[in-house]
């Protein structure tokens, strides 16, 4: 072996697999939707008071983009499938970036609702990005650890928006926060142009085509697909909750300012991201000890959702160490919960090439709960005064979510009818 082969050679050992970056890349794009999207819970109590609003109106504030984002998921994934993953995240991601450096030069709050509407258009195709990169790059064995580890890219993201948000805040005002958020964004997006790479496809391979009405009528046909959805919506309702109201929440329960509740607010989301990680591998080792067997990851799912359920502790609670500790446990097998379904249904969907378009359909059901979440909750808050029965329903909710996952994820989803 020549000087030459053996250099090769050492580098090739040394260099990191191109999926793992692919893994990581996806993992930076979770963190910062997310962080754009803490953006705002973090900057509502600034807002509500220069633009006038009741909690009722921040509710309809805090569910802006989704207005957009659930009327897209489905068509956006489409064209994923279609295009790919490379031009479909760069678009995307580049689109809600520019939405976040308008929302902060916005002068009212029509303005800035416009712009958020537009970031809910960037932000439609992300989740069908991730599931697609997931179902190509990852392999089966290791798709929850994966996904798990990817979404908690969200809680991070959560984290280091919020904490990062009430700093600048408080020195410089919330126009400065999301035009920040804004440009990190737009770099990420001319990174992955420049890194990601589709799968080579056989010179044989069929044309891909989109999905078709029937082929969505048979998802609905499928109790394994109506098991993984009403997870998905419930998970999503207390999600969306949490995302938009923890602060306000923070801020009501406890009495502390925009940074104390910043700083309390990432520590919960980092908490969470970690015991997240630990759940997820613990349970999916335990399940999977014997072998491989895809529809058993639904026992993943339901323990995971009992954990969680236990959000509904919190209205018993009113001291900062047990709130904090029952928000973060609780938030950690929520992810670990997200992580387990989503691999869940790209391991049960036959015809992985439409992975994009089957998360979709799922997110825009689930989101047409989602974007009830932010609402209802500035409802209740409204007319009961405390955050209480948002905290019983979610709980309520995740249980009975558990107990359809068991009873319905036993069978293959095929499409083909």
């Amino acid at each position: 072996m020549t000087t030459g082969e053996m250099t090769t050679n050492a580098r090739s050992r040394r260099a990191i697999p191109a999926r793992y970056v692919f893994f990581f890349l996806v993992f930076l794009m979770y963190a910062i939707s997310y962080g754009d999207r803490a953006a705002l819970s973090i900057a509502l109590p600034t807002m509500g008071k220069e633009f006038s609003l009741t909690p009722v109106q921040m509710g309809w504030v805090s569910s802006s983009f989704l207005w957009s984002y659930f009327l897209l998921n489905l068509p956006s994934t489409i064209v994923l499938d279609m295009i790919g993953a490379r031009a479909i995240g760069s678009l995307a991601v580049g689109v809600w970036s520019f939405a976040m450096l308008l929302g902060g030069m916005a002068q009212n709050i029509t303005q800035f609702l416009m712009t958020r509407v537009l970031l809910g258009v960037g932000e439609a195709p992300t989740f069908g990005v991730g599931a697609t990169v997931v179902r190509n790059w990852a392999q089966p064995r290791e798709r929850g650890s994966v996904m798990t580890m990817l979404l908690t890219g969200m809680q991070l993201g959560l984290a280091g928006g919020t904490i990062a948000g009430a700093y600048l805040i408080t020195f410089f005002g919330w126009r400065c926060e999301f035009m920040a958020l804004g440009g990190i964004g737009i770099a990420w997006a001319l990174v992955w142009w420049l890194v990601y790479r589709n799968p080579q496809e056989k010179p044989d391979a069929a044309p891909r085509r989109p999905i078709s009405a029937g082929e969505i009528r048979n998802l609905f046909r499928s109790s394994s697909f109506l098991g993984i959805l009403a997870v998905q919506c419930t998970q999503n309702y207390l999600n969306f909750l949490v995302m938009s109201w923890m602060p306000l929440y923070l801020i009501h329960e406890l009495h502390i300012n925009t940074t104390g509740t910043g700083n309390s607010t990432a520590l919960c989301y980092l908490v969470a991201a970690m015991g997240a990680v630990v759940i997820g591998r613990v349970l999916e080792h335990l399940v999977f000890r014997r072998g491989i067997h895809p529809p058993n990851r639904r026992f993943v799912v339901a323990t995971c959702l009992l954990g969680a359920a236990t959000i509904g502790l919190l209205p018993y609670f009113h001291t900062m160490m047990p709130i904090l500790l029952v928000l973060s446990g609780a938030l950690a097998c929520l992810m670990a919960a997200n992580g387990a379904n989503t691999a869940l249904l790209t391991d049960m969907v036959e015809d992985g090439g439409k992975m994009g378009a089957v998360t979709g359909v799922t997110l825009t059901c689930s989101n047409s709960l989602g974007l009830l979440s932010p609402i209802l909750t500035g409802y209740i808050v409204s007319w009961t005064g405390s955050f209480d029965m948002a905290w019983y329903i979610c709980a309520a909710a995740l249980l009975i979510a558990g107990g359809l996952s068991l009873a319905m994820v036993r069978n293959p989803i095929r499409m083909d009818g």
